[in-house]
């Protein structure tokens, strides 16, 4: 995890008083902006998905577009999904196994 011992003597402790994920700073600060960007997306392709819901848009035209917005949202789901997994890996990793 590329900290030095009292770094992760101190990390250890913080997650057993908080209960949270602890990762290296450098890790924790990309992650945090990583979710929030891949959010940022997701509302945006919300916003859209609703502007073409409302657009008066007939044919192969709108189809298209709502087959790429499904494909974008599936995409961004399965990003989010393996933050997810980093995290609950993070936990894993500070829980002691009776």
């Amino acid at each position: 995890m590329a900290l030095t011992p009292s770094g992760w003597v101190a990390a250890l402790i913080r997650h057993r008083l908080q209960g949270k994920p602890t990762f290296a700073s450098g890790e924790a600060v990309a992650l945090l902006a990583i979710q929030g960007e891949v959010r940022r997306i997701g509302v945006n392709v919300n916003q859209i998905a609703r502007a073409l819901n409302t657009a008066v848009i007939e044919g192969k035209v709108l189809d298209l577009e709502v087959a790429y917005l499904d494909a974008l949202s599936t995409e961004l789901r399965a990003h989010m999904s393996t933050l997810r997994e980093a995290f609950e890996g993070n936990l894993a990793y500070w829980a002691v196994e009776p």
